[in-house]
């Protein structure tokens, strides 16, 4: 793979706004209660991640059979299912289809619509501003939700529009701002962080306001400008992932994984050192907690050679990256089980949950092949046209690996 300089740096705000917005921008108020911090629970943190991680694929890493259902408990919530709720989930946003806060459950459906639901996955309402007029999004390529302002963040896939549209939790337009991204999230009070794949020759991330999408701060992180069009959708997955201090930022072909912190700060947290046989290959962090760092080699499969898709688990405590032993015969069904896998597992505004749609008619002919007792049994009431059911992993602090 081809190396790229290591980038220690921290940014602050750009200078020459006014002394107000530049301070709220940078963080939060002492004491108050931020959109981060009112979905997060306390808990111990083992590593502060100042540190970065250095991985080599031809090392030879310890193995452990430790899963996803080691570190978590599993919470089953199947979503209601009627004619003005049936969630067919075709052609959705790249790294946010659901979003979880401590009342609710927002789902993004067909590029066109956002559902949310109550925890209880009854439906409360939809919101959908799909059209040409003002107000309105062509599609939708991501989202954020902004729990403490009470703002939903629709970022339009048409780049021609080029526009952040922010709606009310009630689904009331109100207000657009100019934004070319591909990705959006929310990194504080104040900040959203973008990623744009189409922008050769400038940044492919940059930090702006949430109030009118001003730019805050655009991030020279370099990787390659053209990247290749991958037939089975390997590069539609998202390049920034939420981590428990900000989100990483992290794209096919760079071979280090920055993240950046609420307070701005960009640091390495990966640095993938293997020398894979393509330069579209590299490790790709999925799920972060308070002890555990997760990622897998993510990898092109429309170029040859082929390059192995391992898992890997990182512990904090220990200082150890451990490979996670397969399964036996890596069946499709046991790793959408039990792994920590990118197209299935989608991180969520709360930094120790993890998020998945587990779609009842595969469950049901799957004939109880997999899934946990408390699944299985939810399944045989429910038709197999019926909406998906949201298994939510809470991930809790543990003592010891189980290697």
């Amino acid at each position: 793979m081809k190396t790229l300089p290591l980038l220690f740096f921290t940014f602050f705000l750009a200078t020459g706004c006014s002394g107000t917005k530049k301070d709220s921008a940078a963080q939060p108020d002492n004491g108050e209660e931020t959109a981060e911090t009112a979905i997060q629970p306390a808990a111990p943190v083992w590593y502060e991640g100042e540190k970065p991680i250095f991985f080599n694929v031809e090392e030879n890493y310890p193995e452990t059979n430790i899963r996803l259902s080691d570190l978590s408990d599993a919470l089953y919530i199947p979503l209601e299912t009627n004619d003005s709720t049936l969630l067919r989930q075709r052609g959705t946003c790249e790294g946010n289809e659901y979003l979880l806060t401590n009342d609710l459950i927002y789902a993004q459906e067909e590029q066109s619509a956002i559902y949310i639901f109550k925890r209880n996955g009854s439906l409360l309402r939809k919101i959908d501003h799909r059209g040409g007029g003002p107000g309105e999004y062509s599609y939708i390529s991501s989202y954020a939700v902004d729990t403490l302002r009470k703002e939903i963040f629709v970022q339009d896939a048409n780049l021609k529009k080029g526009c952040t549209y922010v709606y009310d939790l009630e689904g009331n337009y109100k207000r657009t701002f100019p934004n070319k991204a591909k990705e959006i999230t929310i990194l504080n009070d104040s900040l959203l962080l973008n990623y744009f794949r189409y922008n050769p020759g400038g940044p492919r991330y940059s930090v702006t306001r949430k109030e009118d999408g001003s730019t805050v701060k655009k991030l020279p992180i370099r990787f390659p400008t053209q990247l290749p069009h991958d037939s089975h959708g390997r590069l539609a997955y998202g390049s920034l992932v939420k981590s428990p201090k900000g989100a990483f930022m992290a794209n096919l072909g760079n071979d280090t994984i920055f993240e950046i912190r609420q307070d701005l700060q960009v640091i390495p947290r990966i640095i993938d050192q293997s020398k894979y046989p393509t330069t579209f290959a590299q490790v790709h962090p999925t799920i972060e907690t308070g002890r555990y760092l997760m990622f897998y080699i993510l990898r092109c499969h429309s170029y040859k050679p082929y390059v192995d898709e391992h898992y890997y688990i990182y512990d904090k405590k220990d200082n150890q990256i451990y490979k996670m032993t397969d399964y036996p015969g890596n069946s499709y069904w046991t790793l959408m089980d039990d792994y920590p896998h990118i197209t299935n597992w989608n991180t969520t505004q709360n930094s120790h949950i993890a998020v998945r749609t587990r779609q009842v008619y595969a469950l049901q002919e799957a004939e109880g092949k997999h899934g946990d007792a408390e699944l299985k049994k939810l399944i045989e009431t429910l038709d197999d046209d019926a909406n998906p059911v949201l298994q939510i992993m809470l991930f809790h602090t543990v003592d010891q690996i189980k290697k």
